[in-house]
């Protein structure tokens, strides 16, 4: 494992989950007004990847809201990358500003109520992506959870 995959495995402290939840994302910077329906490519109890038809800029104040479980919560981007050459979609990172199973996953796996998870900042999980590089090709050592699998 080279250091950046450490740096990124040390910085997520729970596991991944591939799933696609509706969501609305919108800005809350009232000079770069945004607003759109999306959805999750893959979630954690500490925020998500979303499939937008443009970037945002990194560090920008978010709110989520028309989840599942009807909450509202407020996040920051983490990053933006084009979904792949030439494509009109970005992978946007969020990382909510507090971590939780906002997305009604049941059962949720162990790691999402420890802790370490809900002690852990926001923006300690955001490590630095090299420009154009999907940011979610690397999973947790933990693996990925599958709800209803035994």
């Amino acid at each position: 494992m080279d250091s950046k995959e450490e740096t990124m495995a040390a910085g997520r402290c729970s596991t991944r989950i591939r799933a696609q939840i509706p969501l609305r994302v919108t800005a809350l910077d009232a000079t770069a007004p945004f607003s759109e329906t999306g959805h999750t490519l893959v979630i954690n109890s500490q925020g998500c990847g979303v499939r937008l038809s443009r970037p945002l800029k990194p560090g920008t104040e978010i709110s989520l809201d028309e989840l599942p479980t009807g909450k509202r919560v407020t996040a920051r981007v983490a990053n933006s990358v084009p979904l792949g050459p030439g494509s009109k979609c970005w992978v946007v990172g969020i990382a909510l500003d507090h971590p939780s199973n906002i997305w009604g996953i049941h059962p949720a796996p162990e790691d999402w109520n420890s802790e370490a998870v809900v002690a852990a900042p926001a923006t300690a999980q955001t490590a630095p992506a090299k420009t154009g590089e999907w940011p979610y090709r690397q999973f947790s050592n933990r693996g990925e959870f599958h709800p209803g699998r035994r």
